[in-house]
This record gives C-alpha cells, structure tokens and sequence, in this order.
C-alpha cells in the first residue's frame, strides 16, 4: 500500500514538472513554449503552450495553455481552438486527411503560408525524422485546403496528382481564368509528379492560390 503511493505521487510529481518545463520538438510537440492561443468562442489567450502528440502521424493528444498572470494549466479539445501564435507564425488547428496518417487522418497544428485570404488555403507542417542511415533530416509537408472542405489534403496526393492540371482545374473550376491557366499548363500554373522539386511545387501552389483568392 505504502509503495503504491509512492507511485502515484511520483507520477504526480512527473506531471506537474512536464507541465513546467520548456522543450521543443515541432510545433505539435512542445512544451512551455511563449504563445497566442485563438478559441473559437472569439477570445484571445497571451502565455505558453503545451502541445503532446505519440509522433508526427497522429493526432495531438494534449494541449495545455497556462495564461500569463496564473500558475495552472488549463487543457482544451481541439474543438474549442481555431489556431495558435507561435515564433512569428500562425498555425491552424486542421484535420488533415492523409494515407500515412494513423485512421487516415488527424488534427495537427499547421503554419498558414496563404499568399492572402480566400478560398483557397495553404499550410505546412515541418518535423524531423531520421533518414534510412539514421540521421535527423527535417521534413515539409505542403497541404491544402478549399472553404467547400473541412479537412486538408497533402499536395501530394492522388486528389491533386498525377494528372495535377485536369484534377486542379476541376477542384478551382468556379474560376474559369486560373482554371484555364492551369489546364494549359502554363509554366507558373503546373507542376510535374516526379520530377518537380519542392520548392518549385510550392511556388506554383503560390500562384495558384493568389490568382483563385483574387478572382472576381
């Protein structure tokens, strides 16, 4: 009995000393960390984050966020949140829809990379994963995101490739001058599955997102 509790007030102890320490994985993976938190009841919390997730395929499991001024940690379902303001950028709270997620999608905090307001989003994610000789590499995953969906696809995937011009041209279709555009394959307006690097592929979504957002 006496060693039982013990452990339950070690556990306790561990608790609260994670809930105190500041480390920094990725954005879905940190701990007392200086933030903006944005509710979807409108408000807007200053103070630090905690942020756990079991790896980058899965959804987060915790989110903790102490506001400046108080002592304790109050935990919030991804529900209640519309996105955070971390280190220069914002994240969106999305459901990202993808093969090599666990159940095949999962809510992760993405950084908003739209080139403007509209329709049309674009976010990243960015983690570090070692590579087949067992280095750290980091990795950028482009997704994107029209207003008619409530998930995020990855650029990458069979919504958006092979085939990338006739399948974009028909998702933006409500705009017949970017969709024509993209269907011609104009240099600034396409990219190739395989041989397109990333860069390159972001870049074209770029355009793509700021013509679509500006169209009349």
């Amino acid at each position: 009995m006496k060693f039982h509790k013990i452990h339950i007030l070690l556990f306790i102890l561990f608790f609260l000393t994670a809930c105190n320490t500041s480390f920094y994985h990725s954005v879905n993976d940190m701990g007392g960390q200086p933030a903006i938190l944005y509710l979807q009841n409108g408000k807007t919390l200053n103070g630090k984050l905690e942020i756990r997730s079991f790896d980058q395929f899965s959804s987060v499991q915790r989110i903790l966020f102490k506001e400046n001024g108080t002592n304790n940690y109050q935990s919030y379902y991804p529900t209640d949140i519309v996105g955070i303001y971390f280190n220069g950028a914002k994240y969106a709270l999305e459901l990202v829809q993808a093969m090599d997620m666990w159940n095949k999608h999962a809510y992760k905090f993405l950084k908003n990379i739209s080139p403007n307001d509209g329709k049309l989003q674009l976010f990243e994610d960015e983690y570090t994963q070692k590579n087949s000789f067992g280095d750290n590499e980091k990795v950028t995953k482009l997704y994107i995101k029209l207003a008619r969906n409530n998930e995020v696809f990855d650029a990458q995937s069979d919504r958006f490739v092979p085939n990338f011009n006739e399948k974009v041209s028909r998702f933006l279709s409500d705009c017949p001058s970017v969709s024509q555009r993209i269907l011609n394959k104009e240099k600034d307006f396409s990219y190739a599955f395989v041989n397109q690097g990333e860069t390159q592929r972001k870049q074209v979504w770029m355009n793509i997102a700021f013509e679509y957002n500006n169209c009349k």
